[in-house]
């Protein structure tokens, strides 16, 4: 483990309420996307198009989705990308573990239901890269 991560809590977590309204059926319905997907993946995939569409929200009581010490190096730089972008570059962020996490919570938490709603209302007309780096301009 390298000095920067041994600086951030075990934990990646989500709102409860969000995690079980939102999160549970993307990998548990048959019909979506994510079924049968690693939860920490759909928990990313929420965090990138909360922070891209600007959708933050606080955590009223969290649950853990998954250890940050197991992630991948990609992971871990989509963490410090988002918080980095949302601090407008504050490279001392990147050594409170627990502000960078908070960051990327709360973008999930404000994703999450984005995404329910992009893979639930269009049928499986849904693109992933569409929505991540397209113009939005529909």
């Amino acid at each position: 483990m390298n000095k920067v991560d041994s600086k951030y809590p075990q934990f990646i977590r989500i709102d409860r309420k969000i995690k079980e309204k939102y999160l549970e059926p993307l990998i548990s319905t048959p019909s979506s996307q994510f079924y049968k997907r690693e939860q920490g993946e759909v928990y990313f995939i929420a965090a990138a198009l909360g922070f891209k569409n600007k959708l933050r929200m606080k955590t009223e009581k969290n649950i853990d989705v998954r250890t940050y010490h197991g992630l991948n190096d990609q992971y871990k730089l989509l963490i410090r990308v988002i918080a980095l972008s949302d601090t407008k570059y504050d490279y001392n962020l990147l050594s409170d573990g627990s502000k960078t996490l908070r960051i990327l919570e709360e973008c999930a938490n404000g994703g999450m239901s984005l995404l329910y709603d992009k893979i639930f209302s269009k049928g499986g007309d849904f693109s992933l890269e569409d929505e991540l780096f397209g113009d939005n301009q529909k």
